[in-house]
């Protein structure tokens, strides 16, 4: 069963659906995989009903589609979505960038360091599931260090929705080198306040993540996967 309470009880509903959502973003369920219903109703000791209405919220949400008479599977961006999608995020991670420059203190900045110095030795070990939550812990740091609330709500919605590729894209040695010396720059920029420089960084390494998506796309069956997670 999932476990119960921190302060005001959550819903079972509330509780399954988040869950889910979070063995999506995860990589434990990657896109297009048909989801396993009675494997999670076994796991979460539910049945299909509780279960069922929590897939409809996230289908709700664009993390999953309905497939009429046969489930649920995990939604899979096509090339229309990833242009959609990336640009604005990209606009977000710019703004939040240069909000940052203004708001963030010295001791911000050097969490963000030390952040960045593990995910650079997760890199080199090959923990490529490290990496990702540290990139992740990085850019959401920014973010609060920006200090604009509707900012951050908005892209963590938008986030969810391209977070799962990010963990089973293919990627190449240049798109890991570029991923890299992107962060590098960022931690340069944001040590110096340099609101245009970190702004223009940002928005760039996400059109860069944009474009390796793309690469790894297939063009009759959507994306190729690999078991190596995302910039």
């Amino acid at each position: 069963m999932i476990s119960g309470t921190t302060g005001v009880r959550r819903t079972l509903h509330s509780e399954i659906v988040d869950a889910i959502r979070e063995m999506i973003v995860d990589g434990h369920l990657e896109p297009g995989q048909k989801i396993p219903e009675k494997e999670l109703c076994d796991r979460f000791d539910i049945s299909r009903t509780p279960l069922r209405e929590a897939l409809k919220a996230l289908a709700a949400e664009g993390m999953l589609e309905l497939l009429p008479q046969r489930g649920a599977r995990v939604a899979i961006l096509d090339e229309e979505e990833v242009a959609e999608l990336f640009p604005i995020i990209a606009a977000m991670e710019a703004l939040a960038g240069e909000l940052a420059c203004d708001r963030i203190t010295d001791p911000q900045v050097e969490e963000i360091r030390q952040m960045h110095e593990r995910m650079l030795s997760a890199f080199n070990q090959s923990d490529r599931l490290e990496y990702a939550m540290l990139n992740r812990a990085i850019h959401m740091a920014i973010f609060d260090a920006a200090g604009n609330a509707a900012l951050t709500a908005l892209y963590r919605n938008m986030e969810l929705k391209i977070r799962n590729i990010r963990h089973t894209m293919r990627q190449l040695p240049d798109d890991w080198k570029q991923a890299l010396d992107d962060h590098n720059e960022m931690l340069f920029a944001l040590g110096v306040r340099d609101k245009v420089r970190l702004s223009a960084i940002m928005k760039q390494h996400v059109l860069n993540t944009a474009e390796a998506v793309r690469h790894s796309m297939d063009d009759l069956n959507g994306p190729r996967f690999a078991a190596e997670s995302g910039s």
